[in-house]
């Protein structure tokens, strides 16, 4: 299997792969059949999102189907995008373990590492669904990196 990945979606699949639990993945690729497609409104317009890779987890329990979106903050759909997740999750999060926006940030040590909003926990989402620009969203990534930081 040959696909074209990203250098953000290559790393947080290598990131992914550390993890023993992890069975399998894909790449969702657009406009396929087949693809997982998420509604998310631009401008009160209705268009579909491709979350870029879907994760299947094994634990104690069966599977666990994740969703990671790595997107660049610097895109104007960065919020849409975001609030398109929080409303999936919202209705669907009992069907995935995590459903993720993943940014790639330099932390204060001046490296740089992805952090992710999991709109899986309720605080996140309902956080996601208030903010109101990217600029509100930039602030939740931010503080949530305080919070991993410091734990």
């Amino acid at each position: 299997f040959r696909v074209d990945l990203g250098p953000w979606e290559r790393e947080v699949l290598e990131e992914e792969l550390r993890d023993e639990s992890v069975v399998t993945w894909l790449r969702n690729l657009e406009r396929k059949p087949w693809s997982l497609e998420i509604p998310y409104r631009d401008n009160g317009t209705a268009r579909p999102m491709y979350p870029d890779l879907l994760v299947i987890r094994r634990d104690n329990q069966g599977f666990l189907f994740d969703i990671l979106e790595p997107h660049d903050p610097s895109l104007k759909d960065n919020h849409a995008k975001a609030v398109g997740l929080a409303e999936f999750a919202d209705k669907h999060s009992h069907l995935f373990g995590r459903i993720q926006l993943i940014r790639k940030k330099r932390g204060p040590d001046g490296r740089e590492r992805y952090y992710r909003l999991d709109m899986n926990k309720d605080a996140i989402r309902r956080q996601v669904l208030t903010a109101a620009s990217n600029n509100q969203l930039d602030q939740i990534f931010d503080r949530e990196q305080q919070v991993n930081m410091t734990s």
